[in-house]
């Protein structure tokens, strides 16, 4: 069951009239899913060291989260305006809180080569990461241009059942690239600002199981953000890092 059929199934057996489910779900927006062991097509790789070009450095103090293909996400399952081909490599600094990160385009056809670490962290075990489409709903409804607090009488009950659903979030999902975001309990939020063209690039949950205690919780979460203008003209350096934690 994906996001969309979730809510539709919970806010029916909470009486919403199906009128304003369908109203509530024009907010959706695409995102992949990606997975440790999902069945969707293998799309990149969580940990393990990065393959860059000579001439790029890899960033000082973070370690390699992943690195994702391209050109071997499905068609049409993200809104955002990525480069069709090529590898994004996602950097952070492994510490609670952090805003220090980056992501690097490497161009298909460039020659590349495996990257030592500049600082001493140990790579993460290497595991391969599968996408599986999905469908992204806001925990907050007002974040979205064109929607302000209390234009609809049935908010309290549309964000009641988003957060459910987002209780339910089982942790499978190493990464999701796009959509709208899940917060954590540390109160940050999710820090994307659309109504100054920014949107989530990706979402990385981080557990013990794949960091340690790196990040000094038991469970963390990594956002990237861009604003669309940058992304369209590929300007990854533009890339904005932040973190909240289970708390």
């Amino acid at each position: 069951m994906n996001e969309l059929e979730a809510f539709r199934a919970a806010a029916q057996k909470k009486g919403m009239p199906d009128d304003a489910i369908d109203w509530w779900l024009r907010l959706a927006r695409p995102c992949l899913y990606l997975e440790k062991d999902g069945s969707g097509p293998v799309v990149g790789h969580f940990g393990g060291t990065p393959s860059l070009p000579a001439s790029v450095a890899w960033p000082d103090d973070t370690v390699h989260l992943a690195s994702i293909d391209l050109a071997a996400l499905p068609d049409g399952a993200l809104d955002l305006d990525l480069p069709s081909d090529g590898t994004l490599v996602f950097f952070v600094t492994p510490e609670m809180p952090t805003y220090t990160g980056q992501v690097i385009h490497v161009p298909a056809g460039a020659a590349v080569a495996e990257a030592e670490s500049p600082s001493g962290w140990d790579p993460y075990d290497r595991f391969p990461l599968h996408a599986t489409p999905n469908w992204s709903l806001p925990e907050r409804p007002s974040v979205t241009p064109g929607y302000t607090w209390g234009d609809r009488d049935d908010e309290p009950d549309y964000r009641s059942i988003v957060w459910s659903l987002g209780d339910e979030h089982d942790g499978d999902e190493v990464i999701v690239l796009g959509g709208h975001g899940l917060s954590n309990t540390g109160g940050l939020g999710v820090p994307v600002n659309e109504e100054r063209g920014e949107v989530l690039l990706a979402e990385f949950f981080l557990n013990e199981e794949k960091v340690g205690d790196d990040f000094e919780t038991d469970y963390a979460t990594v956002y990237y953000t861009i604003t669309r203008e940058s992304l369209a003209a590929g300007r990854f350096a533009e890339v904005s890092v932040n973190a909240d934690f289970h708390g």
